[in-house]
C-alpha cells in the first residue's frame, strides 16, 4: 500500500512562534497517530523514511522542525527565542497539540530521537500520550564516555560549542552538530553538558516529571553510538520510576550492518526490522487505549486534553 507524499503544515508553538511541520498520511483511515520529535542538529527530514513506512502500514505521523532550524526559520522570532528549553516546552508541546487536533480522539505515540526523548521531562502534557518510543535518547554528561571519546566530548562542551556560539549565529554544522543550530540553543546545550545532572538543575520539575511518567516506554540504544553511548542512555532511562522500560541494546552485527551510530535506526534497509518492533509496540498500546473503559488510565492518556 503506497504512502501519500508528506504534506507541509504550519504548527504553532505555545508562545505563538510558527513552525514548519510535515504530516505523512496513510491511504486508509489511520488506526493511531505518531508524533516524531528529533534530536539537536537533526532536521525532521531524518524521519522521512520511517514516517513513510508507517504510512504504508496505516499510521499517520507528524514531524516538526524546532524554531530556527530546517523548515522553522521563517518566523522572525525564531532565532531570537531559540533555546533548548523553548524547543522542549514550547515547540514540542505545540506539536503535540497539533497532532491531537487532527487525531480525532485516536491515541498518540511518541517517537523521540535523542533530545526528542528528553522532552518527557518538560511538560505534564506528554502524559496524554498512550506510549513512547525513545531512539538513542540520553543525558550527555562527559562521564558517560571513555578514553579519547571523553576528551572529545569535554572539549565540545567546554571549548568548541561555547566558542562557536560566541562567533556565529547560527552555529554552523561543521562544528560537529549536524544541522546548523541557533546560538541560544548551542549555549544552553553546552551549559547542560558542563553540569553534573545535565538539564535537571535548570528545568524546574523535570526530575519529578520523568519519575511520574507512567505510559508504556520502549527505548533503543546502539552500542557504537558516539553521541548516545549505552551509559548515557541508562542515565536518562534510570529517571523513569513509574513505568517499566522495555530496553533494547543493538550492536551493528545484530542487524548485519557495519555501523548503526546515532542515526542508523532511522535509515531504511536493515533497520526496518526494528521499525516492525516499534510498530508492534505502538499498536499494542494504542489498541489498549482504544478499547479502554472511560476513566481508566489508558483512556485518559489517549483522549483527555484537560491538562492544557
Amino acid at each position: 500500500m503506497p504512502a501519500q507524499p508528506s504534506t507541509a503544515v504550519s504548527i504553532t508553538a505555545t508562545d505563538g512562534v510558527v513552525l514548519g511541520g510535515r504530516v505523512y498520511e496513510p491511504v486508509s483511515a489511520p488506526r493511531f497517530e505518531v508524533l516524531m520529535l528529533p534530536g539537536v542538529g537533526v532536521p525532521q527530514r531524518a524521519f522521512r523514511h520511517l514516517a513513510s513506512w508507517l504510512a504504508e502500514h496505516g499510521v499517520r505521523s507528524t514531524s516538526v522542525d524546532y524554531r530556527g532550524i530546517g523548515e522553522s526559520r521563517s518566523d522572525p522570532r525564531a532565532l531570537e527565542t531559540a533555546s533548548m528549553t523553548n524547543w522542549a516546552s514550547r515547540d514540542s508541546v505545540g506539536a503535540l497539540r497539533f497532532a491531537e487536533s487532527s487525531a480525532q480522539g485516536r491515541p498518540i505515540v511518541l517517537i523521540g530521537h535523542s533530545f526528542g526523548g528528553q522532552m518527557l521531562g518538560f511538560s505534564d502534557e506528554f502524559r496524554r500520550l498512550c506510549a513512547a518510543i525513545l531512539v538513542c535518547s540520553q543525558f550527555g554528561q562527559t562521564r558517560h564516555w571513555d578514553g579519547a571519546g571523553r576528551l572529545k566530548v569535554a572539549a565540545f562542551w567546554h571549548l568548541i560549542l561555547p566558542l562557536a556560539a560566541s562567533v556565529f549565529e547560527p552555529v554552523p554544522g561543521w562544528t560537529g552538530i549536524g544541522e546548523a543550530i541557533p546560538r541560544g540553543v548551542a549555549r544552553e546545550w553546552a551549559r547542560w553538558g558542563r553540569t553534573h545532572d545535565w538539564l535537571l538543575p535548570y528545568v524546574a520539575g523535570a526530575a519529578e516529571r520523568y519519575a511520574a511518567f507512567d505510559r508504556p516506554l520502549r527505548a533503543y540504544a546502539a552500542t557504537d553510538d558516539p553521541i548516545a553511548p549505552p551509559r548515557a542512555v541508562s542515565e536518562l532511562l534510570g529517571r523513569f520510576r513509574s513505568t517499566p522500560v522495555e530496553r533494547v541494546d543493538l550492536a551493528p552485527a545484530d542487524l548485519g550492518l557495519g555501523s548503526i551510530g546515532h542515526l542508523g535506526l532511522l535509515r531504511p534497509g536493515a533497520s526496518e526490522r526494528i521499525w516492525r518492533e516499534m510498530l508492534d509496540f505502538a499498536e499494542r498500546h494504542a489498541g489498549a487505549a482504544n478499547t479502554a473503559e472511560p476513566g481508566s488510565p489508558a483512556w485518559s492518556s489517549a483522549f483527555s486534553a484537560s491538562e492544557r
